[in-house]
């Protein structure tokens, strides 16, 4: 286009030169899209089918240019859309473009196909769908620079103005894919982390469940001595885990989650009849309180009353 409107001379070193930066268009959306799916490392052997088409091609049109700076003056660099290097290295990259973009549309399938049995394949699918109408558009666009480029080889044309359409879309479509993917790409860390939280806090209910039930089943917590290490051990995890579980689950710390256990089961036994001989602070201890201060100072602060007022409040009610 700049030769054609003529910013660029014929015989403009940046013309003679020719980067082919269009073999590395979907190379790098392929990346993007690897990189989007996954947080390994792209294959060595994937690296070379990306770039080194590009590498070559660049290598050819430098060594066309400098055979005639160096070697043979009189040597005529055809022009872009005219049959020659250019437009048949061109013509391959329309050959190796499809190939890529097959390989891209083949790892969001499998994308997809590694996560058809879980809960979460809405919200894969969501995270992919933008990917592939990408895709399409772009098969649309590659299909038309295909088209230009064959005409191209069969016709001798002056000017380049019939591949406008297709350099147009693509720069539209590349600003695109950019504006698009990073949006895409901060929602889909969100998703990521959603997921990953999900998953955690489920392991974390069902480890917390079997810890609660076992508590509740052999009563440990009426254990005066019980403590964060002795629970831990008994199911092989740290000490700092259980508290987070606990703490996440009952948004409690682990004293206030086992005082709370003793003084329902205290509540329980200051109004049964088989403990009316038993004096409150026997009970406290019974249900695995140290001292008559810690009983009462825990049986306030979740009831909002002394043991004395509670079964008096309740004796009360009974009466009625």
């Amino acid at each position: 286009m700049l030769i054609d409107v003529g910013y660029l001379g014929e015989d403009s070193t940046i013309r003679k030169l020719y980067i082919p930066w269009q073999w590395l268009v979907a190379p790098f959306f392929f990346l993007f899209a690897y990189y989007f799916l996954h947080t390994k490392p792209v294959k060595k052997k994937s690296i070379c089918f990306l770039f080194c088409p590009c590498l070559i091609v660049a290598l050819v049109h430098i060594s066309q240019w400098i055979y005639q700076v160096n070697i043979n003056p009189n040597f005529i660099i055809t022009k872009y859309f005219q049959p020659g290097l250019f437009l048949y290295t061109n013509f391959l990259s329309f050959v190796y473009i499809p190939a890529v973009i097959f390989a891209m549309y083949k790892m969001v399938m499998e994308y997809e196909g590694q996560h058809e049995n879980e809960n979460t394949l809405e919200k894969v699918k969501n995270e992919t769908n933008w990917l592939k109408n990408l895709i399409h558009i772009g098969i649309g666009i590659v299909t038309l620079g295909k088209i230009s480029v064959i005409i191209f080889m069969f016709c001798n044309m002056e000017k380049s103005y019939l591949s406008y359409p297709f350099f147009i879309s693509l720069s539209l479509w590349i600003y695109w894919v950019g504006y698009v993917g990073i949006n895409r790409s901060s929602s889909h860390k969100k998703l990521l982390k959603i997921n990953a939280l999900e998953v955690s806090e489920k392991k974390g209910g069902q480890t917390f469940e079997r810890i609660h039930m076992l508590i509740l089943e052999k009563e440990m917590y009426l254990n005066p001595d019980i403590n964060l290490q002795s629970i831990a051990e008994q199911f092989g995890i740290s000490k700092g885990y259980l508290s987070q579980l606990i703490n996440s689950h009952t948004d409690k710390n682990f004293n206030d989650y086992i005082n709370e256990l003793r003084v329902n089961t205290a509540k329980e036994k200051l109004i049964d009849s088989l403990y009316q001989n038993y004096t409150v602070e026997a009970i406290g201890l019974e249900c695995g309180f140290k001292s008559k201060s810690n009983f009462y100072g825990a049986f306030k602060k979740f009831t909002a009353l002394t043991p004395n007022q509670f079964k008096k409040k309740n004796s009360q009610l009974s009466i009625s």
